[in-house]
């Protein structure tokens, strides 16, 4: 996927990945109250929803616990001190956005709000066209060959 550039990308990067979410999620629950009312029309599934947002607040806590153990900055737009590749990092080198993306998606199966899906879809679209090429330029910037090899082996997302 190329990456979005110019005075879109540089507007876009000012908002923090979690402010992105929170945007796309609260615009989702408006437009469904407005469509629906608070009602679920296509059903809903507390148990795997809340099952799939723990999930995903969990791997969000665990990449972190692991970004402060190893003494680099958790905000994306500050410099990396330390090349994390442990932990959920040994998965996906993006774990923090992936876990955002679970838990947007819980929140949808939970609350019956399909569009909170669609949040889900457009926050992954948002970050992989904006911030993640913005952040991992500045990991081979850091890092060089060991970021390089570290991108070859650990796929993006999963």
């Amino acid at each position: 996927m190329p990456a979005l550039a110019g005075a879109g990308a540089a507007r876009l990067l000012r908002w923090p990945p979690p402010r992105v979410a929170l945007g796309l999620a609260l615009v989702a629950v408006a437009a469904h109250v407005a469509w629906h009312g608070v009602a679920a029309p296509y059903g809903q599934a507390p148990l795997a929803g809340a099952t799939l947002a723990a999930a995903g607040v969990a791997w969000m806590a665990w990449a972190w616990a692991c970004l402060r153990v190893a003494g680099t900055p958790i905000r994306p737009t500050v410099a990396p001190r330390v090349l994390v590749d442990h932990g959920p990092f040994a998965f996906g080198r993006h774990p923090m956005y992936l876990g955002i993306a679970a838990l947007l998606s819980g929140l949808s199966l939970a609350l019956g709000v399909p569009l909170m899906a669609l949040a889900a879809a457009a926050f992954l679209a948002i970050v992989a066209l904006v911030h993640v090429p913005h952040e991992e330029a500045a990991l081979k910037r850091a890092f060089g060959g060991w970021y390089s090899d570290y991108a070859a082996q650990v796929r993006r997302w999963i």
